[in-house]
């Protein structure tokens, strides 16, 4: 479905991707990764999730920062995270006073945490830290922007909801993974400049992909739930599909509209930038310190240090265009 515009766009921004990638270090290497878990009403989880993320950090060889956002919980969750605080120095604990959802807990976790990448967990032990943790880290290659954990073995009765907005979503963004709504491995710098709050979590990988991000996936096992229910129930069909118009709606108009503003800024701002050259070179040229300068030959202190209009138009010439590209 993608547009000729929005296909150069991608490639554009796809470029620029693949630079600034290659001056990310691997995860594994730079270990700038903070694992970023929600969690609402998982009292009964808690203890034993630590257990796995701790023999984790021990079969990697080393720790990794994990931020839990308890999201408005109103059963004991609290309580057991305050202590588990006290037993882990790798966790620490931010709370929302009410239930906000998943894409405010995005933006939380992005407000707070400064490493390069995020790891997106999750809570409720359908997902093994043991496994996903180490898999994540090592699937990651030069290049890649996200790793998206592939659930095999699914059995919590909504795969085929998943595989209706997966399939959607390769459609509408060219995503080419399977599982874009599960634990991930992400940089942080790439999420922080998309509206989460408007994409929402469900579609940020299918976005990322959208605009040109190199985004993989590697299987990772599904267990049942250890304790407590889920918080996504029938209605999240009815959401996701309104989620869905409204952030194809973004990624198809708005964001060209403003990508188009934005340039238009730009070149305007360069401009003046050219005017004020060509008017500050007039002057520098025209200046009775200068023409003293010229007569004695000597441009040593005249303020370009040239006595070449081509040359300081030049000069403010490739000051325009840095301008442009920045």
């Amino acid at each position: 479905m993608m547009t000729r515009t929005q296909a150069k766009l991608s490639t554009f921004t796809s470029h620029n991707s693949s630079q600034l990638t290659n001056r990310i270090m691997s995860p594994m290497r730079s270990r700038s990764v903070t694992i970023v878990i929600p969690c609402m009403d998982e009292e009964g989880n808690l203890e034993r999730l630590f257990e796995y993320i701790d023999l984790a950090f021990k079969q990697l060889g080393y720790t990794l920062p994990v931020l839990v956002i308890n999201d408005g919980s109103t059963d004991n969750t609290l309580n057991i995270l305050n202590k588990l605080c006290q037993r882990y120095d790798f966790l620490s604990v931010i709370s929302h006073p009410q239930n906000r959802g998943v894409a405010e807990v995005w933006n939380t976790a992005l407000n707070h945490v400064k490493t390069d990448w995020i790891l997106w967990g999750q809570a409720d032990l359908e997902s093994d830290p043991r496994v996903d943790i180490p898999a994540l880290i090592d699937a990651w290659k030069p290049g890649v922007d996200a790793i998206a954990g592939w659930r095999q073995g699914r059995g919590d009765g909504k795969s085929g909801a998943s595989s209706i907005a997966n399939r959607a979503c390769c459609w509408a963004f060219g995503l080419k993974i399977h599982d874009m709504n599960w634990t991930k491995l992400v940089r942080r710098d790439i999420v922080s400049r998309l509206p989460v709050t408007l994409i929402t979590h469900r579609f940020l990988l299918a976005v990322l992909a959208g605009q040109g991000y190199n985004v993989i996936e590697t299987p990772t096992p599904w267990f049942p739930r250890f304790s407590g229910v889920s918080k996504f129930g029938r209605k999240r069909l009815l959401t996701s599909a309104r989620d869905f118009l409204r952030v194809l709606g973004w990624f198809y108009v708005a964001q060209p509209m403003n990508a188009v503003f934005y340039y238009m800024s730009a070149f305007i701002e360069a401009a003046q930038v050219g005017f004020s050259a060509a008017s500050h070179n007039f002057q520098v040229n025209t200046s009775p310190d200068y023409i003293a300068a010229y007569k004695e030959k000597s441009f040593r202190d005249s303020p370009l240090r040239t006595s070449s209009s081509v040359a300081n138009i030049a000069y403010y010439r490739r000051l325009a265009l840095a301008k442009v590209a920045a």
